[in-house]
C-alpha cells in the first residue's frame, strides 16, 4: 500500500512538473511579437538610418526616438523626384522644388513610399499600442512549428488602410518571421502571401526578400498557410531589397 501511495505521489509530481513547464512555454500574442521584434532588430529600430534600392527606386528611412523621415527618390520624365514623409506631413519635390498635390495623388505617393518601407522593416512597429494582436492556432509549415499571429490596426492609428488584416507566422524556436500574409480592400481588394528567403543581417538588423504569392481575393488571409502547403497559390512577383545599408544613430 505504501509503495502504491509513493508511485501515485511520483506520478502526480511528474504531471505537475510537466504542466508547469507547459505553462512557462505559453506565450501571449504580445510576448511573441515582442520577441520577434527583438530577434529582428530590437532597440536598433529606435535610432537608425536605413537605405536600400527596390525596383529602380531608392528608399531611405531615418528613425530617431519616435520621429521618422521616410524618403523615396527616382528619375522620371519630369526630373529627379523625391517623396518625403515625416510623421504626418508628406511632400513631393521635383528637382528640389516642392510641388502641389491633390488629395488623390498625395495618398497614392504616400502609400507607395510607406508600404515599401513598412514591409522592409518588419516587424518594426508591430509592438506599437495602436496594433491589435491576436494569437491564432499554431501550425507546422515545412516541418517547422510556427506561432500564428493576426494583426489589425485601430482606425485612429492605422492610417487609411486600417481595415487591412495581417497574419505573421513566427518560428517557435528563434522567433523569425518566415511567412506573412495580408488582405486589403483598396482597388477591388485581394490577398497576398509572402515566403521569406535570403535572410541576412546588416549592422545587427535583419532583412529578408520574399516570394510574393496570390490567390482568389475572397480566400481568407488567415488560412493562406493551408493554401501554400497545398500548392493553391500563384507566384505573383519577387520582392528583393538591394544595396541595403544601416547606420545606427546616436
Amino acid at each position: 500500500m505504501k509503495n502504491y501511495s509513493l508511485y501515485c505521489l511520483i506520478f502526480v509530481g511528474l504531471v505537475c512538473l510537466e504542466s508547469c513547464g507547459d505553462d512557462k512555454q505559453k506565450l501571449t500574442a504580445d510576448q511573441i511579437i515582442q520577441k520577434a521584434v527583438e530577434r529582428h532588430g530590437g532597440e536598433k529600430y529606435n535610432n537608425m538610418e536605413v537605405e536600400f534600392d527596390f525596383r529602380k527606386r531608392h528608399f531611405r528611412a531615418k528613425i530617431s526616438n519616435g520621429e521618422y523621415v521616410y524618403e523615396r527618390s527616382f528619375r522620371s520624365k519630369e526630373g529627379w523626384v523625391t517623396d518625403v514623409w515625416s510623421n504626418d506631413k508628406f511632400k513631393r519635390m521635383i528637382d528640389e522644388k516642392e510641388i502641389k498635390l491633390d488629395q488623390e495623388n498625395l495618398r497614392t505617393y504616400r502609400t507607395a513610399t510607406n508600404s515599401v518601407i513598412y514591409f522592409a522593416l518588419l516587424p518594426f512597429n508591430l509592438d506599437d499600442p495602436v496594433v491589435n494582436r491576436q494569437l491564432m492556432r499554431s501550425v507546422d509549415i515545412n516541418d517547422k512549428a510556427y506561432y500564428k499571429v493576426e494583426v489589425t490596426y485601430g482606425q485612429n492609428g492605422g492610417g487609411e488602410d486600417f481595415e487591412n488584416v495581417y497574419v505573421y507566422w513566427i518560428d517557435k524556436e528563434d522567433f523569425t518571421i518566415d511567412f506573412l500574409a495580408y488582405g486589403y480592400n483598396i482597388n477591388g481588394g485581394g490577398v497576398r502571401f509572402r515566403e521569406a528567403y535570403n535572410q541576412r543581417e546588416v549592422n545587427g538588423v535583419r532583412f529578408q526578400d520574399y516570394r510574393n504569392y496570390t490567390i482568389d481575393k475572397d480566400f481568407p488571409a488567415q488560412e493562406l498557410d493551408y493554401a501554400f502547403q497545398t500548392d493553391q497559390l500563384r507566384l505573383l512577383s519577387i520582392i528583393e531589397l538591394e544595396n541595403v545599408k544601416v547606420s545606427l544613430v546616436e
